[in-house]
């Protein structure tokens, strides 16, 4: 990455139209009211075209005059870029700033003659910095500060050949880049790609869904010709014109993977720029589609007569799926009247795994015209005569594929494998080999994803065996109670119909929604939720961790807390839809009880694992399982939003799709799903300390081979005759087939014996003492069920005099010393004793912490900002303060076990609040 420098100032800066060059000249005063002139999005780096940009939007109802406004960067502050050279900007007009020339950036954009465009702008900007905006009076009107490696409001994105834009209104004028987001193709804001010799950016300049969402590369700017107006894209008068002429599901066997192929019949180009489509999903899911022209050429216009085909934004399902496509007529650019559709039932679109004879694609027969039958041959780009003249049809459902009449619509697993080498050999299952259907059929269905798949992680409530957690990809988490056998929806606090969930800052479902993939329960109540994606860019990796708040009342929660863990894995590239799918699968919320317990190994310092090392992280660490690798990241996440990672843990399957934390067995569980053969690995804590696999356990008999994404081992509490719960969950809700019992269910639950007979773990404690042995200073041994190191040399001693040559070495669940009458302590040392923290003033031994005028002295923690308590068993030197009885007092000298009092003569404190 290079930050640009600043080049020399351009004195006067020019607008450009097409075909016209105006200087900037003194206009007449800014129009009355309060300009609402906003950043509407910025690139501070292009990877294609010739320069970064910076877009401004008139937000507001009328026109403003930019004569004496400036524009500046990294605090520059007013004058240092005129805009004047804009004139008076319409309400709803977008206009550019950009380092590259107007008529370069307008060519490599596309952009229309309507469009204004400052260029040759010499003060550039960075990958962390600012931009600001003033009017005629010199008064700071927007400015953005941003850091893609900052925290907080700086915490934006980066954008490095992507725009970046607001992610909601709220974000407009607040300097607050933690509020931004990349620009994602065919979005709201209906970005596309200026592709310069073979490398491309991706924006939206000179168009602004704040704006009046005019389509700038339209030749009359859009909105008005017949389309919706603000829809930010015209809609073409022929688009009737246009139908789906062929489907496949063979991703691995045609132009572009799942295809979907357009005709145009009609004798007019039609324009299907903005177009969206979606699989059997809701329109609000629908998104925009990139196509090509037959020789692979990408368009936005259909020819007459002629054919483009592109990539299913949703992968089809080969059991059984469909496909929508749209005009951006709706609100904001979204889905609004339905072109044509197309649904089709397993194997008819394409080869599958229970019913496969023969289809290559679902083709209209006679082309552009007929209705849809399944073909041998497929034809993406060119007529279907051909392949029409020798159709097939499923023996097995005489033509009409045998479809489920479920309301829900599950999809066949795909990509079944087996356990990996690296991994070790799996085990028979500890438990019954009998799994349950733990579900009513098509129970998953949400607004969002009416097709009711997708279900992923599971979590018991760790305060209550009989509350179990769900969550689906597509942004909703279920919180469920047990009734007669079955796991169904609470209906306390509006969970009747799950909740959906959103990123941080508002409910925007156009941008907001998460793919949410895992889930854990946090000490403190929360929900801590992984994501991979957005699912508004389902081919940017977004791997992070959510907070939420499941006390919160309604039908939705937005997260309360972020953690943005990307950056973290550069291996998973941007722009690749496979890639950003193989993100965080699992979580799991491990206390820091058990890991310094066990010994515990932080691997960034290389010791034993000090909690204390990270104050705000609470009391535990999180370990997330990438899909990608089969790795568990281990890191502790602190309250300000920055994260430490700890460690690495291989579980050796090679992918992960969900993790666990038994507090029974005390050992982390991983599963992969028919990836490896439907496995779990369970984890333990090894003599030096890593978390390594110790043992792999196949699945039940009756569990079948699926897309199981979600694992929860119940609570010891509900242990019944030696055995205890286990659920899993089917992301696809296939069951054991087309028309089986299971079609159409997520949850199988099966039993799993309470004691696994597993054997010790962590590091390992010393030799037990031997009265015949001689030990020398440092030396360490176990006596009585406690550890000892030894003073100076002895023999013969036993340990457990307080005076002796033996000191009882101990550990605070924290990782602090926890104080031992035996042991010598220096001063500085910190000890907890009765769960409180002391520090050593001086040497000392056998002195127990909490006197007055000891040698210890208190240490008495408070939050960030305010004062600590005051405490008798605290030294305190002259200006330090303390509360005492609602008051604040500060100390005029040395004391210790003085309370403070208002007033007092010759006391030590004196009242400051």
């Amino acid at each position: 990455m290079q930050t640009h420098a600043p080049r020399a100032f351009a004195a006067l800066a020019v607008v450009a139209t097409a075909g016209v060059l105006a200087l900037a000249l003194p206009g007449a005063a800014h129009a009355a009211g309060t300009p609402d002139v906003r950043i509407t999005e910025w690139m501070y780096k292009s990877e294609a075209t010739a320069g970064e940009f910076v877009e401004l939007t008139n937000v507001g109802a009328g026109p403003v005059d930019l004569a004496g406004w400036s524009y500046a960067t990294s605090g520059g502050g007013a004058g240092q870029v005129p805009l004047t050279a804009f004139g008076e900007v319409a309400a709803g007009e977008s206009v550019v700033l950009t380092e590259a020339p107007a008529a370069t950036f307008r060519s490599q954009w596309g952009l229309d003659a309507h469009v204004k465009i400052v260029g040759d702008v010499t003060h550039n900007i960075g990958r962390a910095g600012d931009v600001e905006v003033y009017d005629a009076d010199g008064t700071l009107v927007d400015r953005l500060a941003y850091d893609d490696q900052g925290t907080g409001t700086l915490k934006g994105p980066r954008t490095d050949g992507v725009s970046g834009v607001p992610k909601s209104a709220a974000a407009l004028g607040s300097d607050d880049a933690s509020q931004w987001q990349l620009s994602v193709a065919g979005d709201a804001d209906h970005a596309w790609a200026a592709t310069v010799g073979g490398a491309s950016d991706l924006g939206s300049p000179g168009t602004s869904r704040f704006g009046d969402g005019r389509d700038p590369r339209a030749s009359d700017g859009g909105g008005d010709d017949g389309g919706d107006p603000g829809t930010g894209t015209g809609v073409d008068p022929h688009w009737a014109d246009v139908r789906i002429n062929e489907v496949s599901s063979d991703n691995g066997d045609t132009p572009v993977g799942d295809a979907v192929e357009l005709v145009n019949t009609g004798a007019s180009d039609v324009s299907i720029a903005g177009w969206l489509q979606i699989d059997s999903g809701a329109a609000a899911s629908a998104t925009a589609f990139a196509a090509k022209l037959p020789d692979g050429a990408a368009t936005t216009t259909i020819p007459a007569h002629g054919y483009v085909y592109f990539s299913s934004t949703k992968g089809l399902g080969s059991g059984g799926d469909g496909v929508k496509v749209y005009l951006p007529d709706g609100p904001d650019g979204t889905a609004g009247t339905l072109v044509d559709s197309v649904t089709y039932t397993a194997g008819q679109a394409g080869a599958d795994e229970t019913d496969d004879f023969g289809a290559g694609a679902f083709a209209r027969c006679p082309d552009g015209t007929g209705d849809f039958a399944s073909v041998v041959p497929k034809s993406f780009g060119a007529s279907n005569t051909t392949a029409c003249a020798s159709p097939v049809t499923d023996p097995a459902g005489g033509g009409d594929g045998g479809g489920s009449t479920l309301t829900c619509e599950p999809e066949a697993p795909s990509g079944t494998g087996t356990l990996p080498a690296t991994a070790l050999p799996a085990t028979t299952w500890p438990g019954s080999a009998d799994v349950t259907l733990a579900d009513a059929p098509c129970a998953w269905t949400t607004t969002t994803g009416p097709e009711g798949r997708d279900v992923s992680g599971l979590a018991f409530d760790p305060t209550d065996a009989n509350v179990l957690y769900a969550v689906k990809n597509k942004s909703w988490v279920f919180r469920l109670v047990k009734q007669d056998g079955r796991w169904v929806p609470d209906t306390s606090n509006d969970w009747g119909a799950g909740k959906e969930i959103f990123f941080p800052g508002d409910a925007d479902p156009q941008t907001n929604q998460p793919d949410t993939e895992g889930l854990t329960v946090g000490a403190d109540g929360a929900l801590y939720v992984t994501t991979e994606r957005n699912n508004q860019a389902n081919t940017i990796p977004l791997n992070s961790i959510l907070r939420f708040d499941p006390t919160e009342p309604g039908d939705q929660l937005v997260a309360t807390d972020q953690w943005d863990l990307t950056s973290e894995f550069p291996e998973l590239h941007a722009g690749n839809k496979t890639e950003a799918n193989l993100g965080f699968e699992g979580v799991a919320f491990v206390p820091d009880s058990y890991l310094t317990a066990n010994g515990f190994v932080d691997e960034s310092t290389g010791a034993t694992y000090r909690p204390g090392d990270y104050l705000g992280h609470g009391t535990g660490l999180y370990f997330a399982g990438l899909e990608n690798d089969g790795k568990l990241y281990a890191y502790a996440l602190d309250a300000d939003h920055t994260y430490h990672r700890v460690a690495v843990v291989d579980t050796g399957m090679g992918h992960v799709m969900d993790v666990q934390f038994d507090a029974s067995t005390q050992r982390i569980w991983a599963l992969c799903d028919n990836t490896c053969g439907v496995a779990s690995t369970v984890l333990k804590m090894s003599s030096t300390g890593a978390v390594v696999p110790e043992v792999v356990y196949a699945k039940p008999a009756g569990l079948p081979v699926d897309n199981l994404e979600g694992f929860a081992v119940a609570p010891a509490s509900t242990c019944v005759d030696g055995t205890r719960e286990v659920l899993w969950s089917d992301d696809g809700i296939y069951g054991t087939g087309r028309g089986s019992a299971s079609e159409g269910h997520a949850l199988y639950s099966g039993r799993i014996s309470c004691d696994l007979g597993l054997g010790e773990q962590g590091v390992p404690r010393p030799g037990a003492w031997d009265a015949t042995t001689a030990y020398g200073a440092g030396d360490q041994v176990s006596s009585g069920g406690a550890v000892f190191e030894a003073l100076w040399w002895t023999k013969g001693e036993k340990p457990g005099n307080a005076t002796g040559a033996w000191a009882e070495i101990a550990t605070a669940a924290d990782g602090t010393a926890a104080w031992t009458a035996s042991r010598v302590f220096d001063a500085g040392d910190v000890v907890v004793y009765q769960g409180r923290t002391f520090k050593a003033l001086w040497w000392t031994r056998n002195q127990v912490p909490g006197g007055v005028g000891g040698p210890w002295s208190e240490v008495v923690s408070a939050a960030a900002g305010t004062v600590p308590a005051w405490s008798a068993a605290t030294l305190y030197v002259g200006g330090e303060k303390v509360t005492y009885q609602g008051h604040v007092y500060q100390a005029q000298w040395w004391t210790s076990g003085d309370a403070p009092a208002a007033g007092a003569k010759k006391n030590a404190w004196v009242l400051v609040g």
